[in-house]
C-alpha cells in the first residue's frame, strides 16, 4: 500500500515537473556585454521560461528580458540549444511567483478550448502581399485573403500545422484551420475592430 502511494506521489511530481504551459510573447533581451537579442517565448514550466531566438546566449549568462505584458525581468540562462534557450527568473520585485502567475494567465488566454467563433466582419485588404515569420524564425512570402479583428486567411506555399504560431507582418497569430495552399489564423491578441478595414496592414 505504502509503495503504491509512493509511486503515485513520484508520478505526480514528475508530471508537474514536465508540465509545460505554451505562451507566445515577443521579448527583447540584453546585458552589459550583449547587444539587443530578439526572442519569442515558447512555454513556461517549473524549470523556467523557454524562448526561441536566432541568437542563443550562453548557459549561466545573466540577462534582462523585457517580455510583452510582463515587463522587464532579471534572468539567468539555464539551458541552451541551437534555436532555443531557457531562463530562470531572478527577480526580487516582482518575485518569480508573480511573473509565473502572469504568464500562466496569458497562456490560458492564448489557448482557448475551442476554435474562436468569428463575430467580426472580414475585409479583403487592398495590400495583400505580406511576410510571414515561422516558428523556426525563417520568413516566407504570403498573400492575405481576408482580415478581421480576430484573425486572417492566408495563401502560402509553406505547409503549416494547426496550433503553429506565426507572425503575419508584425501581428502574432496561431493557425486554427488548414486548407489547400493556405491557412486560417486567429490573432493571439485581437485587434481593435474599429480600426479594421480594407486598408489594414498587419
Amino acid at each position: 500500500m505504502h509503495n503504491t502511494l509512493r509511486r503515485r506521489d513520484r508520478a505526480m511530481i514528475e508530471r508537474r515537473a514536465t508540465e509545460r504551459h505554451k505562451v507566445v510573447l515577443p521579448a527583447l533581451c540584453w546585458s552589459r556585454t550583449r547587444s539587443d537579442l530578439y526572442a519569442v517565448t515558447v512555454d513556461l514550466s517549473v524549470e523556467g521560461i523557454r524562448l526561441r531566438s536566432a541568437i542563443i546566449p550562453a548557459v549561466d549568462e545573466a540577462l534582462t528580458c523585457s517580455i510583452r505584458h510582463i515587463g522587464p525581468i532579471e534572468a539567468k540562462v539555464t539551458r541552451a540549444t541551437l534555436q532555443e534557450f531557457a531562463v530562470r527568473v531572478m527577480n526580487r520585485v516582482p518575485p518569480p511567483g508573480t511573473v509565473a502567475k502572469k504568464l500562466l494567465l496569458l497562456s490560458r488566454q492564448q489557448s482557448p478550448s475551442v476554435e474562436p467563433v468569428r463575430v467580426h466582419p472580414r475585409y479583403i485588404p487592398l495590400k495583400t502581399d505580406v511576410r510571414v515569420t515561422l516558428e523556426s524564425g525563417s520568413t516566407v512570402a504570403a498573400r492575405l485573403l481576408n482580415v478581421s479583428a480576430t484573425g486572417a486567411g492566408l495563401m502560402l506555399d509553406e505547409p503549416l500545422e494547426i496550433g503553429a504560431t506565426i507572425i503575419i507582418g508584425s501581428t502574432h497569430a496561431r493557425v486554427v484551420r488548414c486548407f489547400a495552399h493556405g491557412v486560417g489564423t486567429a490573432f493571439l491578441f485581437p485587434l481593435d475592430p474599429t480600426e479594421i478595414s480594407d486598408r489594414t496592414v498587419l
